[in-house]
């Protein structure tokens, strides 16, 4: 039996990131205009890779200490896996002259969840606050096109999507890079808000990851357990 001290802790960020980032991608290409009527196709990646595969790395965020990487994670797998659930299965049952304005109020909520993980982002990493940055701005543009049944707003909230999924896609790839070369090459601009870290005071020990909070990265300076150094 192997001891559990000895196991490897590993980075779920790079998976997250890459699910978040890739199905917001397939999803706001359609969104800003190229060949919207296909968008149906997103669907099984949206429930397949941006739901189960961002509820995997939330789950290990959490089993590893990580509040705001498990509750991010988990929130847009929950998103990802509701949003294919919505549009194959209640969409096409609600009165068509009201099915925007339903729409607008599902998307409504989780805009909400996304401004308050942005203020988190604040003692994360400067990468994950421009992702969360857009994504809360790409979610309210799209909440105001639906109630408003605005095709414009809706080709502007597929270009901020396009910046979301771009800045989420960086996010994993500096992860997957710094991780498997074993330093932090790829710049992720830790600890944007470090400025406020007098309004805080308590520290966990956890593996570092872009998704990692300042006040989770107090790491005893030992000879076989430091953490890498932060671009």
């Amino acid at each position: 039996m192997s001891d559990s001290s000895t196991r490897v802790a590993v980075d779920p960020a790079p998976l997250g990131l890459a699910a978040f980032g890739a199905t917001t991608l397939m999803l706001s290409l359609f969104n800003s205009g190229v060949r919207p009527s296909l968008a149906a196709v997103v669907l099984p990646t949206a429930f397949l890779f941006g739901g189960v595969m961002q509820l995997v790395a939330g789950i290990v965020e959490f089993r590893q200490g990580g509040t705001f990487g498990g509750t991010a994670f988990c929130s847009f797998a929950a998103f990802w896996m509701s949003y294919a659930v919505y549009k194959r299965f209640i969409e096409p049952t609600l009165p068509p002259d009201q099915a925007h304005f339903a729409t607008g109020l599902w998307v409504l909520p989780w805009a909400i969840v996304a401004f308050y993980l942005t203020i988190a982002t604040l003692r994360t990493s400067g990468v994950l606050l421009a992702l969360f940055a857009a994504a809360t701005t790409t979610l309210t543009i799209l909440t105001i096109s639906e109630l408003l049944e605005s095709t414009g707003l809706l080709r502007v909230g597929g270009a901020t999507g396009l910046v979301t999924a771009a800045l989420a896609l960086y996010g994993s790839f500096a992860g997957l890079i710094n991780t498997t070369w074993g330093r932090h090459i790829i710049p992720t601009f830790p600890d944007p808000g470090k400025r406020l870290a007098k309004l805080g005071h308590r520290k966990t020990h956890r593996p570092p990851s872009i998704t990692s909070s300042a006040g989770e990265r107090d790491y005893p300076e030992t000879k076989d357990h430091r953490p890498p150094p932060q671009a």
